[in-house]
């Protein structure tokens, strides 16, 4: 694969995975600065490894974390969940420490990189230290044993606690100093602390220690204040880990000015197993209730979810996704905003990855308009223009006989079609059917919109530097005596579509640009734009004026076909809507194309 732009790569701690053309994983490294990271596997005094492993990939994704630690936790993830072939290190479960609950009578708590399934395991930690540390802040507040089997059985047979007990650090179970319920609540609250629940007890003991203060209990308040500092150290490491039953979806959203992101982290069994990454520039991206139901739907459409989805955005259509997902996966799903907890955590890292993808989102935007300003450029500089066309305006016309006749106007400004400017044109002036004319009568409308100084609507307001019409020389002649009538000094072109011909005012000949021209690229997308609209608002206005009556004077289409389309579709633009395969699969083949060329045409 070839070398990457730097700026395309994040400045920040995280895991960097290189896939293969199947997109499946065949290294995933960890780095505290990917970008320093990164670019070393592409220098020309590289091993044969990484050669090797540079040629093979087609591709490199990123995960960015909030520390190296958790990078190392989603290096570990993602090693034990695709085995990449390239990575050597950390393929079995010794590689991390994790805090164990033993299955005993008396259970003990301790730190291992051992995993036994009987047991009931935390983690993976980034550092041993990180994990003792955690566990021996809880044993100062839950003191359950931390001894070996043979240790325990010993003092059970001498009847003496060990020194453990004497500094306050164990309940004694082996002489039954602590009865087996009070043992019991002991652990399950270590359970619940390390599957994320820490701040529940946090908040009760800082309401405890406030009631201790305001009693003048101030000896206890300072020992209640110790077992929040206790609490608040333990819990310092459980970012991105989580008990390792624990299934969960996250999705951090990031909406910017142009367009919105999606990070998804995929977590199974408490590791990062996967991400989804989605990048898509809706028409409002403040209108979140109109874009994101479908946009987390379809995140969904070939990953299975998970019984919880952790998003870090709230809006009023959350339960529509949920039966969505629930219809689909025949499960019940849950979207959650957690406020708190290891889930507010995780949260965070996939918010934060969001924001990444959002750089380097911005990055590219910024680069695709450099490409398309030179389309722009070379769009002047082939047809002779006045000037660079920034913004283009283009014009359609839409008919069904001399009925529902409608112009379209599409704009594109700096290469990108912008739909909030469209506007649209009922024919008024004249009666009957005449492209011609129509063409006129829209264009003098908009540039007569144009020259009015009082002019409130944004997109009237603005001047194109480019006109184009839909069609051939007719259609441009009367297009051009519009412009010149208002002694208004904008290019006009019009665009063919039999041969893509571009013909231009006072120029016998028209114009052929190369198939593969960029210029002919603009001007053909914004053409088909106009043509879209135009074919659409036409539509709407003949199925206003429908009803069923007017359904049953279809030419060819016998009275029993119809009633069987009104059973089947219930409504007019359900059968309007409705495909030619649709179709056919109800009435004859014939009727299906008269149905189908009715309401398409």
């Amino acid at each position: 694969m070839d070398k990457l732009d730097n700026k395309q790569i994040p400045d920040k701690p995280g895991i960097y995975i290189f896939k293969d053309k199947y997109r499946e994983p065949i290294y995933v490294g960890k780095a505290k600065n990917l970008r320093k990271r990164v670019i070393t596997y592409f220098g020309n005094n590289s091993s044969w490894k990484i050669k090797r492993l540079v040629n093979e990939a087609r591709e490199i994704s990123f995960v960015v974390s909030q520390n190296e630690a958790n990078a190392l936790l989603a290096e570990y993830s993602f090693i034990q969940e695709f085995k990449p072939k390239y990575n050597v290190q950390f393929k079995d479960d010794k590689s991390y420490p994790y805090v164990t609950i033993s299955n005993d009578l008396w259970p003990r708590v301790y730190v291992s990189r051992n995993i036994n399934k009987k047991n009931i395991n935390f983690g993976p930690y980034p550092f041993i230290g990180a994990a003792r540390r955690s566990l021996d802040h809880l044993i100062n507040i839950f003191p359950v044993r931390t001894c070996s089997n043979n240790t325990f059985e010993r003092h059970k047979k001498l009847n003496k606690p060990c020194l453990l007990y004497e500094i306050e650090k164990c309940a004694g179970p082996c002489v039954d100093y602590v009865a087996k319920d009070e043992y019991k609540t002991m652990i399950d609250n270590i359970k619940e602390f390390y599957r994320g629940n820490s701040d529940q007890y946090i908040n009760d003991k800082i309401q405890e220690m406030k009631s201790q203060s305001d009693n003048q209990e101030y000896e206890n308040a300072q020992k209640t204040k110790n077992i929040i500092q206790h609490l608040e150290n333990a819990r310092i490491t459980q970012t991105l880990m989580t008990a390792n039953d624990k299934n969960v979806d996250v999705i951090g959203i990031d909406i910017g000015n142009y367009d919105v992101v999606l990070t998804c982290l995929i977590i199974r069994n408490g590791r990062i197993t996967g991400e989804i990454k989605k990048n898509l520039e809706p028409i409002d991206v403040n209108d979140v209730e109109t874009y994101l139901p479908q946009i987390i739907i379809n995140m969904f459409e070939n990953h299975t979810p998970s019984n919880e989805i952790l998003i870090s955005h709230e809006f009023s259509l959350i339960n529509v996704i949920e039966e969505k997902l629930k219809q689909k996966w025949n499960k019940s799903i849950k979207l959650v905003n957690p406020k708190r907890g290891w889930k507010k955590d995780l949260l965070a890292t996939a918010i934060e990855d969001a924001k990444e993808l959002r750089r380097v989102a911005d990055l590219k935007r910024r680069s695709d308009l450099e490409f398309r300003s030179l389309s722009l450029e070379q769009l002047k500089n082939k047809l002779n223009l006045k000037n660079i066309p920034y913004r283009i305006e283009a014009y359609d016309i839409s008919n069904l006989g001399d009925k529902f006749r409608v112009g379209s106007m599409v704009v594109m400004e700096d290469g990108l079609i912008k739909p909030s400017m469209y506007r649209k044109f009922h024919i008024k002036t004249f009666k009957g059917q005449d492209d011609f004319k129509s063409i006129e009568e829209v264009i003098f409308r908009r540039l007569k919109r144009l020259t009015n100084t009082s002019e409130q609507d944004q997109s009237f307001r603005r001047s194109p530097d480019l006109i184009l019409i839909d069609g051939g020389k007719g259609q441009l002649s009367k297009a051009k005596g519009v412009i010149d009538h208002f002694q208004l000094d904008i290019d006009v072109l019009g665009l063919a579509k039999k041969e893509e011909e571009i013909y231009l005012p006072f120029s016998k000949n028209p114009v052929l640009l190369n198939k593969d021209s960029e210029a002919l690229y603009v001007l053909q997308n914004i053409r088909d734009e106009a043509h879209r609209v135009a074919i659409n608002e036409n539509r709407r206005l003949r199925l206003k004026d429908l009803d069923i009556k007017n359904l049953l004077s279809i030419k060819g289409v016998s009275d029993e076909s119809i009633n069987q389309l009104i059973i089947k579709y219930k409504t007019l633009d359900n059968i309007s809507s409705a495909s030619l395969n649709d179709l056919e699969n109800q009435l004859t083949k014939r009727e299906a194309e008269k149905v189908f060329n009715y309401f398409s045409s």
